[in-house]
């Protein structure tokens, strides 16, 4: 996405409440790609809802019609702002949103989704004040949880019985997924081996982009790998999504810090 000087979400609501039309293609791609003639075609409808409400006849809402420019104008706009891509395939248009738009688009205009709760452990025996925590906060309700290990500390052999720790009356139910990020990325035991960021980085946005369109997604830093961690916090600000820290894992004596 190009760099914006004010936050995307506020660049977003300027168009939204300025041009109704770039709403409805925002909205409308919110849920996954369109072709231009789609785009049209829900301009054209919106347009008509109005018309209707405002008890035009039946002769002037059958002249409704948004053209390729009239859409081409709209959809320039949005695309100089980072906030969609297009390209062509084959003789059609194709649009859908920046990934690191969908956030921001969803705040806009007020559409949730499923949280998904990712984050990073050091070693097993956290797996328990970590799911207790998770189960009693007051703050976060995920219906997912995607978490992050070191692959070198994290063998086969090493249990992975966070979900054992959920007390059968919990409120709160999530599934969970582990992901080991490689040695080769993280770096192996030799003294002078730091293992790479970037490639961490590019390591988990892969795995991010697979839940964004169906999820809402924040980032908890407290724990795991310092560069699982960087990485995590550099989505989160690429992402324009929320990140934090937990000062312990205890729902009755917890301050949670926002990146």
């Amino acid at each position: 996405m190009k760099l914006l000087r004010k936050p995307v979400e506020e660049i977003i609501l300027e168009e939204i409440e300025t041009v109704r039309a770039r709403r409805i293609i925002l909205d409308q791609l919110e849920g996954g790609l369109l072709t231009g003639a789609e785009l049209r075609e829900k301009i054209t409808t919106d347009i008509k809802a109005q018309m209707v409400a405002e008890g035009a006849s039946k002769k002037e809402i059958a002249k409704v019609k948004v053209t390729s420019p009239k859409l081409y104008h709209n959809t320039q706009r949005l695309e100089e702002l980072g906030i969609i891509v297009s390209w062509k395939q084959s003789q059609y248009r194709l649009f859908e949103l920046d990934p690191r738009a969908i956030h921001p688009v969803r705040k806009a205009l007020g559409i949730t989704k499923p949280l998904m709760y990712v984050t990073s452990l050091n070693n097993p025996e956290d797996q328990r004040p970590f799911v207790q925590w998770l189960v009693n906060n007051p703050y976060f309700n995920p219906k997912k949880l995607l978490v992050f290990v070191e692959a070198l500390h994290w063998t086969r052999g090493v249990s992975r019985i966070m979900d054992r720790f959920i007390p059968d009356d919990a409120f709160r139910v999530w599934t969970t997924e582990w992901r080991e990020v490689p040695t080769k990325v993280m770096g192996g035991e030799q003294e002078l081996d730091y293992g790479n960021l970037q490639k961490t980085y590019e390591f988990l946005e892969n795995e991010i982009l697979k839940h964004l369109q169906t999820h809402n997604i924040i980032f908890d830093l407290t724990l795991g790998p310092t560069l699982i961690t960087l990485a995590m916090a550099k989505l989160a600000h690429e992402y324009s999504t929320t990140a934090f820290h937990v000062s312990r894992y205890d729902a009755a004596d917890a301050e949670v810090s926002y990146y």
